[in-house]
């Protein structure tokens, strides 16, 4: 997430109603990259577009996302990758 990234702004609330239907068995965080420090955010994810989406489970990324494109399909993937990817 980043706040100059308009497909992120239009994203973020239909990220958090699936985070709300998945709220008992699933955790979404929205990580702002320009407040977040440089070194933590390389740590954890190299992130070269926005919107990314990644689906971590153990400590490891299972799969990942590029949300440059109309937002019924990206939900639609984050869906699919949660359902394929997550044993929930």
């Amino acid at each position: 997430m980043a706040n100059w990234c308009r497909k992120c702004i239009y994203l973020k609330p239909k990220l958090e109603k699936l985070a709300a239907e998945y709220y008992q068995r699933l955790r979404f965080y929205c990580v702002d990259v320009n407040t977040v420090p440089h070194k933590l955010v390389a740590r954890a994810a190299v992130t070269q577009k926005m919107p990314t989406i990644q689906l971590w489970k153990d400590n490891k990324k299972q799969d990942e996302l590029f949300g440059g494109h109309k937002a019924h399909l990206v939900i639609n993937e984050v869906r699919e990758m949660i359902e394929n990817k997550c044993a929930i």
